[in-house]
């Protein structure tokens, strides 16, 4: 693991090299996460945050995906509702 060395501007700046920079893909305005981790600074892309959040949701070969099965859900709380009347 390559390490680099930057320096916190007054305004709490940070520069990320530019070899960092290139390697993950970072543009000029690209949204991130900031994080501490066992006491390191972690920095993440959003899009990689959004790439795990939708590969977390997604279902299996074969399964139902959990917004089918939230509407599911909730239309059988209408049935139930609805025979309560």
């Amino acid at each position: 693991m390559a390490t680099y060395q930057t320096v916190i501007s007054s305004k709490g700046q940070v520069v990320i090299p530019a070899e960092l920079r290139e390697r993950l893909g970072l543009q000029k305005g690209a949204r991130a996460m900031w994080g501490e981790e066992k006491g390191r600074l972690v920095l993440t892309p959003i899009e990689r945050v959004l790439d795990d959040v939708q590969g977390f949701l997604e279902p299996a070969p074969g399964k139902p995906s959990m917004f089918e099965e939230i509407l599911k859900g909730r239309e059988r709380e209408r049935e139930r509702e609805r025979k309560r009347r």
